[in-house]
């Protein structure tokens, strides 16, 4: 037991040294984070599914597309500054809805 608590007490010393030169040293995932959200976007991933359902019922209905419910709602990879959706709408009618820090939704079709 107390060897355990041991290498655990090292574990947590050794991951608090800073540990190697003091260069600044790029993280390479870090630089593939995306820009922080907008109060618009963090609304929007805050709310419950039942109710993202409905903003992206209503962004494609309100661009002239066929949808009379979201069947499946996948988050997908953030581009730029834009937070992206893959929205299946009646079983069959795939979409990728997209918003823009402003809260404007932009919907592409895909086949």
């Amino acid at each position: 037991m107390r060897s355990m608590m041991a290498i655990v007490a090292g574990a947590v010393l050794l991951a608090g040294c800073g540990g190697g030169s003091g260069e600044n040293v790029p993280d390479p995932a870090a630089s593939k984070t995306p820009a922080a959200l907008s109060d618009l976007q963090k609304r929007v991933v805050a709310l419950p599914k039942r109710l993202q359902d409905g903003v992206m019922l209503r962004a494609i209905r309100d661009a002239g597309l066929n949808c009379q419910q979201v069947t499946e709602l996948t988050r997908v990879e953030t581009r730029a500054d834009r937070i992206r959706w893959r929205v299946v709408c009646d079983t069959t009618q795939p979409y990728v809805v997209e918003i823009t820090p402003d809260g404007t939704a932009q919907i592409r079709s895909r086949p």
